[in-house]
């Protein structure tokens, strides 16, 4: 039973083994190697089946249960054959660390090699290095002044409409003033006209006693 169940683990693992594809042939760092915490590594390749390496993962533990750490780069550019990470002092020491390149099922290992030396505390934040040009300034640039754009059109907007009912209140309140100014002038002008009116009256009456 034991022996049938290895047998059936072994197939298991050469079949996920054989469903990967190695996009580079690991020269460093090898299996069993050792690296000081706070140091450089070389990670390094020949023969790359792919123009971009699209990340570099250090990884922990069993072979057949690796779990990634950290991702310590990003599109790299596979013809260069190598890159150069400094390992954080603060990583934990272990004989069980490794190097994943690129991302499953286009994938390669390195074997698993010693970390020494290392604190244990709490990892620093990792800024990995990404060869691909950055698309953000442009549209940011163009974002930015587009709603500015925006702001500024719709004041323009607003003060148009402003301006007229300014003007239309100006208007409304001059033709209130002079409808007011016309009233009063009739009202001023009536007296007047009751006056002659009786003179008038008078000299028919003294005309008449004459």
């Amino acid at each position: 039973m034991k022996l049938a169940a290895l047998l059936a683990s072994a197939a298991y693992l050469a079949s996920f083994v054989s469903a990967q594809t190695a996009i580079v042939s690991i020269t460093s760092p090898l299996a069993n190697a050792r690296v000081k915490a706070g140091t450089e590594v070389i990670i390094s390749w020949v023969n790359p089946k792919v123009p971009t390496i699209s990340q570099i993962v250090l990884a922990k533990g069993p072979a057949t249960a690796l779990q990634p750490l950290m991702t310590i780069a990003t599109n790299v550019n596979a013809n260069d054959m190598k890159y150069v990470w400094k390992v954080p002092k603060e990583l934990p020491e272990g004989n069980d660390y490794a190097f994943e390149l690129g991302t499953s099922p286009d994938i390669a290992f390195t074997g698993a090699f010693t970390i020494e030396g290392g604190t244990g505390g709490p990892l620093p934040a990792q800024s990995s290095s990404d060869s691909s040009p950055s698309a953000n300034s442009a549209p940011a640039s163009s974002s930015s002044s587009s709603p500015a754009n925006s702001n500024t059109n719709k004041s323009g907007a607003v003060a148009t409409p402003a301006s007229v009912s300014s003007s239309s209140t100006s208007s409304q309140t001059s033709q209130g003033a002079g409808a007011s100014h016309a009233s009063s002038a009739s009202q001023n002008s009536n007296p007047v006209q009751v006056m002659v009116a009786v003179g008038l009256a008078a000299i028919v009456a003294a005309q008449h006693l004459l």
